[in-house]
């Protein structure tokens, strides 16, 4: 790790390591609080050798030979003897292992003055045992030091100063011990904070989850406590950062691979709660914003949620298609119409809950409505169960164009994720790269989504910008704005294809300013007139059992039925009533029709 890690696992960890000086400093608090206050009191003593005629030579021995007495002396001054003399001449209700560790003593360096030091609850009681051991002392050192012939000795100890009455406690020190308390608590929060990081094996950020997946990250949506409450941002508040997000994955995606990009993508996770489903819908939308037709297939067979987030009836969908109880166009349901610029989502939930999700998402039926629906749809986007759990996110990522791995931030494990990327590896899934989800909002990880605010218009300048695009707008000129943005979308393909044949893109005059446009359906308005062409044909000639010369086939491989060319008045083309590919008047054995009114798949033919 370099300096700049370290920095950032401790501004991440700041309120750790506030804890850690916080319970310091109630520690040292309470050890102050509860400490008993004592009291020291000291009595100097002075070391010196008797008087001799000698001459300046014998007073300079004397004084090193003092010099050296009271570096012993100083270990002798809290010894038995002097702590029983005490002891017994004050009437102490005490022991002399006690007394001893009230007493210290130290040499003056340099000098042959001997401090002793006394500690005590009571200062007068510490002042009287000061004063009694310096004369208690004194005279064991005059016994210790007398000659055996009664002369002088040769060293004495005199009290110079005797001890004073204490007016403050020398313990506890409440500055100091806060001090110690912060500085501990601060080293220990330190110390857990780096630990953590050492032991902590979740997705922390981009680099994290490139180091273990080696793929590119598309997007990063940042947390919003909006986001459980009204899960689909991109359309409630289509200015928030969240929001934008998802526009950045949009756009991330439409340029992974600019001559053959992702068409139908996967969305899963590693385990539950990563944000999979949430992911897949915003993007969802994220897309019809941007002018495009997208479906959205609930392929969490286990745990369906579409009817929660996006309020479609389940009752029958992706389940009924596959095993034919229902038609395609009958379970395919709008979603968001007025409210997704110029695009289109249809929704195709996942039906009555199998027993067997692994086996239906994998059977070739599967791929061929994936098939069937990339001719009808810019994008095919697939909620997936999680991989590490079951198995039907792996089958189905194999039907899929490319795969979307959310990974959650702080929670999202890298070995988790390392073995959801291995599974999608093991059946040669391609992977277009990874989305994070739930980044916090402050950190080191996450500083840019703050600055998004400062470009999104607030309060009534929002609704005022609003109002103006509304009124700038004709009624009938079928453009409308996209989630209040500046750019418009021409949603009608008439008009596009009148003024640019060509398909490069129109201008339009709106309140007097040029607003750039994209084109959105030259390419629909060829085929209505190739399948217009064909229903005039088949209608004058009849219909064989092949497939219709006008480009759109009357089934796809596995017999799903394709819808016709969509129609001003809402019908389809002449002749296709949807029945097979027999013509509109066959009957249910004709129409592929099984006893009791379900609706058998044939198999693809030449097969």
């Amino acid at each position: 790790m370099e300096l700049r890690d370290y920095v950032r696992v401790l501004r991440r960890s700041w309120m750790l390591m506030l804890a850690f000086v916080v319970l310091g400093g109630l520690l040292a608090a309470g050890s102050t609080w509860r400490s008993t206050k004592e009291y020291a009191a000291s009595v100097t003593m002075v070391v010196s050798s008797p008087d001799n005629a000698d001459g300046a030579a014998s007073a300079y021995q004397g004084g090193l030979l003092s010099q050296q007495r009271v570096k012993s002396y100083a270990n002798l001054v809290a010894s038995d003897r002097v702590a029983m003399a005490v002891i017994h001449r004050l009437h102490l209700r005490t022991t002399p292992d006690q007394l001893r560790g009230q007493v210290t003593a130290q040499a003056v360096p340099d000098t042959v003055l001997l401090k002793a030091t006394v500690r005590d609850r009571d200062p007068r009681q510490a002042t009287s045992i000061a004063d009694a051991v310096g004369e208690e002392f004194s005279d064991a050192v005059a016994m210790i030091e007398r000659p055996a012939d009664d002369s002088p000795p040769s060293v004495r100890v005199n009290v110079w100063e005797r001890a004073k009455l204490p007016t403050s406690p020398v313990a506890p020190q409440p500055t100091r011990n806060m001090a110690l308390g912060l500085l501990l608590g601060l080293i220990l929060g330190i110390t857990a904070a780096i630990v953590r990081f050492r032991l902590d094996t979740s997705i922390s950020g981009q680099d994290d989850a490139r180091d273990v997946t080696d793929l590119p990250n598309l997007a990063m949506i940042n947390y919003d406590t909006e986001s459980v409450r009204r899960p689909l941002i991109t359309n409630a508040r289509p200015h928030s950062a969240r929001a934008e997000a998802f526009r950045q994955l949009r756009t991330n995606l439409q340029f992974v691979d600019v001559d053959a990009g992702p068409r139908s993508i996967l969305v899963s996770s590693s385990v539950p709660g990563e944000g999979k489903t949430t992911t897949v819908c915003n993007l969802a939308i994220s897309l019809a914003q941007g002018g495009h037709r997208v479906c959205l297939i609930e392929g969490d067979l286990r745990r369906p949620s579409f009817s929660g987030y996006l309020g479609v009836e389940s009752a029958a969908g992706l389940t009924s298609v596959l095993i034919g109880a229902a038609d395609l166009d009958d379970v395919l349901q709008p979603w968001g119409e007025g409210r997704v610029g110029a695009g289109k989502i249809e929704v195709l939930a996942s039906g009555p809950v199998p027993p067997n999700p692994s086996e239906l998402l994998g059977s070739q039926n599967m791929a061929d409505l994936i098939d069937l629906l990339h001719t009808r749809f810019d994008f095919v986007l697939l909620d997936a169960p999680p991989l590490l759990p079951v198995t039907d996110a792996a089958v189905l990522a194999t039907r899929a164009d490319g795969v979307l791995l959310v990974a959650r931030v702080g929670r999202t494990r890298r070995e988790q994720l390392r073995r959801a990327t291995e599974t999608l590896r093991a059946v040669d899934a391609r992977m277009v790269g990874t989305v994070l989800n739930m980044v916090p909002t402050k950190g080191p990880d996450a500083y840019y989504f703050g600055q998004y605010s400062s470009y999104a218009p607030r309060g009534r300048h929002a609704r005022a910008a609003a109002a103006r695009a509304t009124r700038m707008l004709a009624p009938d000129s079928g453009v409308r704005p996209a989630g209040g943005r500046e750019s418009v979308t021409v949603p009608a393909a008439r008009e596009s294809a009148d003024a640019d044949p060509q398909g490069t893109g129109v201008r339009r005059e709106v309140a007097g300013r040029e607003v750039a446009v994209r084109e959105v359906a030259v390419r629909d308005a060829a085929v209505r007139d190739a399948a217009g062409r064909d229903a005039a044909g088949s209608t004058g000639g009849g219909r064989s059992g092949g497939d219709r010369s006008g480009g759109v086939q009357a089934r796809s491989r596995a017999g799903f039925r394709r819808r016709g060319p969509a129609q001003p008045d809402g019908g389809r083309q002449p002749g296709d009533a949807g029945t097979g590919d027999a013509g509109a008047t066959a009957g249910p054995a004709e129409a592929g029709m099984a006893p009791g009114g379900r609706r058998a798949i044939r198999p693809p033919s030449g097969r």
